[in-house]
């Protein structure tokens, strides 16, 4: 009787400590995730780097880059909904005469963030000066030699699955864009 007692307080224990665990996993599962698609991309990049031998080319680089650039693409289309929802959602919540002051002081700090943004990139661009590499006399000695790449089938089909994800969910609805056909031989009748 009384091993039959210690057995089953024993299967009770182990049950409440499953469900613990159980239930710490579904509350922590993205952050979980998050950690571990972290690690997982570290060990494959340096995995990658240590497979080859030889520099890798262009074009396999940019197979590899395919993946990360469409989930960057799909991260900033989420960020202005996201962010205007939860604005919407913060603001339908708050007491109308607060909702004035917020709202106010809210347009005030984006301005000054926003001023001070631009005063920022103006003087890094001026000083950094982006796009301009080293002395330009020794690049204009040079002949500058320019090489089209080959666009394969591979690259168009890609480029066609990287534009369904626009980064900027506005500008894709508001741009128009015109596509002229021209005939390459005439038509007569």
């Amino acid at each position: 009787m009384d091993n039959k007692e210690h057995l089953e307080t024993f299967t009770i224990q182990e049950k409440s400590t499953k469900n613990k665990l159980t239930s710490c996993l579904c509350t922590n599962l993205l952050t979980i995730l998050t950690v571990s698609g972290v690690i997982l991309g570290g060990v494959l990049g340096f995995i990658l780097r240590g497979v080859r031998e030889e520099k890798w080319t262009e074009r396999e680089v940019m197979y590899i880059n395919f993946l990360g650039d469409l989930f960057l693409r799909m991260l900033k289309s989420l960020i202005l909904p996201l962010i205007v929802s939860s604005l919407v959602s913060a603001v339908s919540h708050l007491d109308l005469s607060l909702s004035g002051k917020v709202a106010g002081r809210a347009v005030v700090y984006y301005m000054t963030t926003t001023v001070c943004a631009v005063i920022l990139g103006i003087i890094l661009v001026i000083t950094i000066q982006p796009g301009k590499m080293g002395d330009n006399s020794s690049h204009d000695n040079q002949n500058h030699v320019v090489t089209m790449r080959n666009v394969t089938t591979v690259d168009t089909l890609l480029d066609l699955v990287r534009n369904l994800f626009p980064p900027n969910l506005i500008e894709a609805c508001i741009r128009q864009v015109s596509v002229y056909f021209f005939l390459l031989f005439p038509i007569f009748s």
